[in-house]
This record gives structure tokens, sequence and C-alpha cells, in this order.
């Protein structure tokens, strides 16, 4: 516990003394107070005298009692040296001594001073710096390990990949590839590599940067589903580089066109840094890491970027841990922001963009479990208890509708909290009695974010209605991305968000070795999925591939083993001066685009 933690502790024991006037105390009652030793009560005096926090003047001899003046408020204590934390970067310090006195007013007080630190400033250099709140840090943003939407969108920052799929005209790109191509049977694909691009150490791209990232992907990664596709990559040249499939795919371009597969440098071992590359990782994106801790995430500009130097010259995402629910403070202050939070963008003037999330949150039954999980009654009992818009309803937040897929298509039907209510739960009850569940306690797992264990506690409230009991199991997402760990579970809450691509981010969502819905299904399960994905492999017709997946959904829809619960919207809001901001298919805003308009006044009729 911080010094300033303890002095809290004397002023809250001591509050009628007020500052500046002498009383007297004894070692015994400070101990008692502090909760301490009496040799740590000693230390602590040392250090709030050496700060100036108290005045002591010892009592002679031992049991004699002392005179203590306290010299500060504690407001004015906790407010310099939390600003001090912040002043040193080390944010979530101050958010450290904040959360550990427990005082609501120090933590409005310290939100009204840091929300201006927020926004796009412009230095005396006219470097152009945007700053923003983000609730966690993210220490993982190694492409081999990419888990959340979060660690994905960065990776477009920080890399780039062969190809890249444009949302927008509906097709891939070339990017570090400036031209592909196969021979006729799609078991052999060569990408011809642009000149020039350097990394962001300097080092210039080569065909053996390209091997090396694909090769350490499959030893790093040991539930890669594209390992088992490939028989060799070979380099033809410095800037050519040749994949040979064990087997025909017409889309091997779009697979590898996902953030898992960003090119790395192939002297990252030589590097010092070598051992912290999930950290600091090295590309070639438009920006380059400065800086990634528990308190901030730096990017400044990769000025010799191949695709022309990003017009913000210094991205700072500092680490506010429940930002969402601090209150916008002033008329000023509401529109210098880019938040990713719909109740702040509510509670402010922030021009803002949404979409609704293409992906699902679900719940899925482990069909690799013996006993009641097999049960189709069961599985449908559970269906009926679950009031999706109920759930919407009462959760709220960024939580939108009903689902009943991973895309929506417009036409869900709305099941209404009220007059069915009972007739569900009546049928749910039902079936729960037609089956061998007995009572006993099943597991539902998710992983740790706030929303998750909303909704999980949802869950288990509305099962607990018609008398089936959940206890809840909240794990780093780390750990719930071990098969052996899912296979231990009942059932799992989770969401999918579908990326650019939303058909290969299906592919892989049902085949990947560490995904949840995979390792939640039986053996004979998984071969007709791994049927329907082999049929994927060979439409070239994104349509058509996205019909197959249909058929792979409605078959897990049809017996419950997969309950789609709710659809998200996706919000950003940000100051009307930043330009070239769009919402991409994880919600954020990629900021190689976005460039700041200082003139506001300006009038084109002036011209």
């Amino acid at each position: 516990m911080e010094v300033e933690a303890y002095y809290h502790a004397l002023r809250k024991h001591y509050s009628i003394i007020p500052e500046d006037q002498a009383f007297m105390v004894t070692m015994d009652e400070l101990t008692e107070v502090l909760l301490c030793t009496r040799r740590n009560v000693q230390l602590l005096i040392q250090k709030m005298s050496e700060s100036e926090y108290i005045h002591w003047i010892a009592g002679r001899g031992r049991g004699n009692r002392s005179q203590m003046i306290f010299r500060t408020s504690v407001r004015e204590l906790v407010m310099a040296k939390a600003k001090g934390l912040v002043e040193l970067r080390k944010i979530n310090e101050a958010w450290r001594l904040l959360e550990s006195l427990g005082e609501p007013y120090l933590k409005q007080e310290f939100t009204a001073w840091l929300y201006p630190q927020f926004g796009v400033s412009q230095g005396e250099d006219e470097l152009d710096v945007l700053r923003f709140p983000f609730y966690r840090s993210v220490p993982h943003l190694d492409p081999a390990f990419v888990f959340r939407r979060t660690e994905a969108h960065w990776m477009r920052q920080i890399f780039n990949t062969l190809v890249v799929y444009s949302a927008q005209d509906q097709r891939l790109m070339p990017q570090l590839a400036h031209a592909w191509e196969s021979n006729t049977d799609k078991t052999r694909w060569v990408f011809h590599l642009r000149k020039g691009v350097r990394f962001h150490h300097g080092k210039l791209l080569t065909a053996g940067d390209v091997a090396y990232s694909f090769r350490r992907m499959m030893e790093e990664a040991e539930d890669e589903w594209i390992a088992s596709m490939l028989l060799d990559i070979q380099v033809l040249g410095k800037h050519d580089v040749m994949f040979v499939l064990n087997k025909p795919n017409q889309v091997f371009p779009h697979l590898i066109g996902t953030e898992r597969f960003s090119i790395v440098p192939e002297d990252i071992h030589t590097l010092q840094r070598a051992e912290s590359f999930a950290t600091l990782p090295i590309g070639t994106g438009p920006f380059r890491i400065v800086r990634n801790n528990e308190s901030m995430l730096i990017l400044e500009a990769h000025e010799a970027y191949f695709q022309g130097c990003p017009h913000l010259d210094r991205i700072e995402m500092w680490v506010w841990p429940n930002y969402e629910d601090q209150t916008v403070v002033s008329d000023r202050e509401k529109d210098v922001q880019i938040l990713y939070s719909k109740i702040q963008i509510e509670k402010g003037s922030n021009p803002s963009l949404s979409q609704l999330e293409q992906g699902s949150a679900y719940l899925s039954f482990n069909q690799r479990k013996p006993g009641v999980m097999q049960d189709v009654e069961f599985r449908q009992a559970i269906h009926l208890a679950l009031d999706r818009q109920r759930m919407v309803n009462d959760l709220g937040g960024i939580r939108q509708q009903p689902s009943e897929g991973f895309i929506w298509n417009g036409a869900e039907r709305r099941v209404s909290s009220g007059s069915d209510e009972h007739a569900f739960l009546s049928e749910a009850k039902r079936l729960l009695a037609a089956t061998a569940y007995a009572g006993e306690r099943l597991t539902l797992y998710t992983y740790e974010l706030l929303s998750n264990e909303q909704d999980a506690r949802w869950i288990q409230a509305a099962c607990r209605a018609i008398g089936v009991h959940l206890e809840l199991v909240v794990l780093p997402i780390e750990q719930l991305t071990d098969a052996s760990v899912i296979s231990q579970s009942d059932m799992i809450f989770a969401a999918e968000v579908l990326g650019e691509q939303p058909d290969i981010t299906l592919m892989e969502m049902y085949t990947i070795g560490n995904g949840y819905i995979r390792n939640h299904r039986s053996d004979q399960e998984k071969a007709w999925i791994d049927g329907y994905i082999s049929r994927c492999l060979m439409e070239e017709d994104a349509a058509a591939r996205m019909a197959i997946l249909d058929e792979i959904q409605e078959q897990l829809k049809r017996d419950y083993r997969l309950l789609f619960l709710y659809h998200t919207v996706q919000v950003a809001g940000h100051h009307a001066s930043l330009n070239g901001i769009t919402l991409n298919a994880w919600g954020k805003i990629d900021y190689k685009d976005v460039w700041v308009r200082r003139h506001a006044d300006f009038d084109q009729r002036d011209m």
C-alpha cells in the first residue's frame, strides 16, 4: 500500500483534528490505526515526514506520547501525487492509488482534471497528437496469438499482410504483394512483393521475411488451421515466394489476408527486444510502437511507410479502467475525444459513427461431455428460458437486438417479454422435467470482461428460474483459449465478431483448434463441419461460401447445440475537427487516414 493510503487512514481516524494543529499520540495507538507493526509505523512516520505530509515530534522514552501535525489535506496530497504519476506516464499507478482510498470525490476530481488531457493537440513543432482513453492495456500484439478484436485492430496499424480485403470494393487488394497468381488446380500460389518496403527498424522486406512469418506461425501457434494446408513455402527470389498446398484451394489469398498472417521480420531473434516482441512488435505498418505497458500504448508515424506517411504523428491510448462509467465534466470537454463508448457519446455532443456489428453473442453446449449436455430437451429448455429481448432490455449498453445467427438479415423474430414469457417458462420446465437433470450444478464459462460477466450472471438467473443451477467460471482469455480448459466447461458464453470478410472469419471459427465452438463439438459434428468447410475452399464466389456456412449454422441451431443471443452496436465518437474517420469491422477507427482540420472557420467562398 502506498504511503498516501496510510496518510488517508490517519486523517480518516483523526478527522476532527485540523491541519497545522499539533495533537498527542502514542506509537501503540498508531499501530492499531495503521494495522502495522511498530517497526513499520516508524518507517511510515519517517516517509511521511520526509514527504512533508506530517510534522513529527517524538516523545522521549518508550510509551511516552509524541506530537503529530498534519501538514496537508488528503485531497491536496492525493491529487498532487496522482497528477505527478500521470505526468510520468504512470497512469495505472495513479488509478491504483485512487482505488485504494475508496473515496468517490477524489476519483471525480481526478477525472475532471484528466478528461481534458484527451483529444487532439498540436505543439510548437506542429505535430498532431491524438490521445484517447481505453479500459485495458494491450500487451499481446504478436500476430501469432491474436485473441481479441482490439488486438486485431491494432494489428492493422502496426503490420501489413500480403493482400488485404477491401470491404468498400468487395475484393482483395494488393498490400505487401503487388500481384499474385496460381497454377490451374490452385495448389501453388506465388506472391510478388513490392520493392523498397521497410520494417520499422529499417530492414527491407524480402521473401525471406514472408517465409519466416508463416513458418513461425505454424511453429508458434500449434492449432493454426492453415498449417494443415501447407506442404511447403519456397523462396523463389528476393521478392517472390510460393506456397505449395496439399489440395486445391480457391480462397487461399483470402485466408492469408487476415491479421494473424501479418508479416514480421526474420531477424526478430537478433534484436535486443526479441523477448518482448508481443509487447513491442515490429512491422511494416503505418505506425510503429514506441511504448506499451500497463498505463499506455504509444505509436508514432512510420515516415517510410510504403503507402504514404500517416497524417497523425502520434497516437496515445491511455489505460483508464471503467472510463465508460465516468461523467463527462464540462461542455467544452464533451467533444474533444475519440471514444469507443455508447454511454459517453450519449452524454456528450460528439459527432459519432455507429453500425450494427456483424457477429453475435452466443451460448455453446459441450457436446463432448456425457450426461445432460447430450439431451436435446435440456438444451431446448435453456433456449426457452433465455428471453433474448428481455436480456437486451435488462442489460442495455451496446446490446442492440436479439439474434438468430451470426449475421443480421433484417428479419430476426423478436420474442417479446410479457404475455408469452409465462408460456415459455412453463414449457421450459416441462421439457426439463423429462430429462435426466437432477439439480446438479453445471459450469458456465466465460472470459474476463465486465459485459461478459454481466451476461453470464443474467443467464445464470434465467436458468435458475426454471430450476437449472449454473456455477460461473470467469477466466483470463488466454486460459480460455486452451482446448483442455474449454473441454471442462458444460457451457460457454462468448461472442464472435466477424471481420472484413465474414465468410473467412466463420471458416476459421469453425476450424481453429482453440475455438470454443469447435472444441464443444463431437467427433461426428466436427467431421460434417469439416466437410462443409472443404466445399467452401473450392468456391470462388463469396455468396456461395456464405450459403454453405449458413447450412452449418442451421444444423447447430436445429438441435439447440448453439444458442444465439443478441447483436451489438458499434459506436465511436470523435471531435468535429477529425476527418477521414470510418469504422472498420471491429468498430474501431483505422488511424492512417485520419487528419485534423485546424481552421474551423474556413469558408470555401473566401477562396
